[in-house]
């Protein structure tokens, strides 16, 4: 009679009995048998693995800045309402989310004062020798895109962003399998060790940049990454002339799950890299808690341009601290097609040549079928790589470009056996 113990099968998660025949914990769903050692391990790092992620940031409240002596004014867009404060001096012709051309004062409470602001470094005309530079080598831009579009009215504006920076440690635990193969006259088999994979380290980040502006589109804003936070200066409004800067809109709570997403796929990066030579990896839990956690404002320089082509908006955003340009660009499908077609022309006659040779100079009609199917696979392929060069847009899902250099501290590195199992297969039977 077996004796019923409170354990889990490793395998498929079903109660194990203890068999007093066999002298080992057996599972009655797969029938699986395993040693007390090996059960209570894997219980034990089933209860290491449980453990949460602990995410708590830190950030002060904002002050309110409102005219500063004359020098800040509210601008309000008519057409989608965007709200913005500049300078004096401010010569905007038209509004950086939708295009509109006017954009007129209004009296409204100004701006919270960042913590941080990086001045303009990359002028108008550079930003739009840039945008040039972008469309250049396009092969599948409209002719009558450049032309038509308004390359003049590009706008200089602050985007308020909040700054992560903080300490992370913790574990992240994988299994991982170890596979061993032969074969006998009957059966081929297969014995897979299972183990248990627990990885720590800690690291520290700094100013890890999440757009506070609900009209920013976020994947843009990070493709403009990165930025030299050591060229942040304190807050005056001195910088704002000249140009608009927007008032944040996303409080820091609501942009705290993107900065923790991009520290948490970091730290679960690093620790995975740490794993050795398995056959096969996943991921179990993960466990990771931050410490001098802190979030700060900051308002970063971006040059904007928003114009249509066939009723359809397109942005583009340039880096006003490093010149980088992101966007996306209008596709011609008559272009598109006809570089699918030429390439694929291109690719069926070096084919057939190529087959038609190696055949004895005899057509083959599997070999040019065969050629045909590649050939367009090929000019489908290129296709694609054109039209992914019309955009360079993406969103960030890590942060080790945040990485303080040298925090990296590698901790535990524990690979215990969980059990093992062995499957076998009968081999196909050899006609005599």
């Amino acid at each position: 009679m077996a004796d019923v113990l409170n354990f889990k099968c490793p395998c498929c998660g079903a109660a194990l009995s203890f068999n007093s025949d066999a002298g080992e914990m057996v599972c009655a769903y797969c029938d699986s048998h395993f040693t007390m050692e090996q059960v209570k391990a894997a219980q034990e790092s089933e209860e290491a693995a449980n453990g949460k992620s602990d995410m708590v940031w830190d950030t002060h409240d904002q002050e309110m800045v409102s005219d500063e002596d004359g020098k800040l004014e509210g601008y309000q867009c008519p057409s989608c309402g965007a709200q913005m404060v500049a300078g004096d001096n401010t010569a905007a012709t038209e509004c950086p989310y939708c295009g509109n051309p006017a954009i007129i004062p209004q009296s409204f409470s100004g701006m919270y004062k960042p913590d941080h602001v990086i001045p303009f470094k990359v002028n108008k005309e550079q930003a739009k020798e840039a945008l040039k530079s972008f469309t250049k080598g396009k092969k599948l831009l409209p002719s009558s895109f450049l032309a038509n579009n308004r390359i003049e009215d590009i706008t200089g504006l602050y985007v308020p962003f909040w700054l992560y920076s903080c300490h992370a440690s913790g574990s992240v635990f994988f299994e991982g399998v170890k596979s061993k193969r032969w074969s006998d006259a009957n059966y081929d088999y297969v014995k897979k060790d299972h183990y248990f994979l627990d990885r720590s380290g800690s690291m520290d980040f700094e100013k890890i940049p999440v757009d506070a502006a609900t009209r920013m589109d976020d994947a843009m804003m990070d493709s403009l990454e990165p930025y030299d936070m050591k060229a942040a200066v304190a807050y005056d409004a001195a910088y704002f002339s000249g140009y608009l800067a927007d008032r944040y809109d996303v409080e820091e709570a609501d942009a705290r799950p993107r900065a923790n997403e991009r520290v948490i796929n970091t730290f679960r990066n690093q620790m995975r890299s740490e794993v050795g030579d398995y056959e096969e990896v996943s991921e179990k839990s993960e466990n990771i808690k931050l410490s001098n956690a802190k979030a700060e404002y900051a308002m970063l320089p971006v040059w904007m341009m928003t114009t249509k082509y066939q009723d359809k908006a397109y942005t583009f955003g340039i880096n006003g601290q490093t010149g980088r340009m992101v966007g996306e660009l209008p596709i011609d499908k008559s272009k598109y097609w006809k570089y699918v077609c030429l390439s694929a022309l291109i690719a069926l006659v070096i084919g057939s040549a190529i087959a038609f040779f190696a055949a004895g100079k005899v057509f083959n009609y599997k070999a040019e079928a065969a050629v045909a199917v590649i050939s367009l696979l090929i000019g489908f392929i290129y296709g694609g790589a054109l039209k992914g060069a019309m955009k360079n847009v993406a969103k960030q899902t890590t942060a080790k470009a945040y990485m303080k250099e040298g925090s990296y501290k590698r901790g535990r590195f524990n690979d215990r056996l969980l059990y093992s199992k062995t499957d076998k297969k009968e081999r196909p039977r050899q006609n005599a």
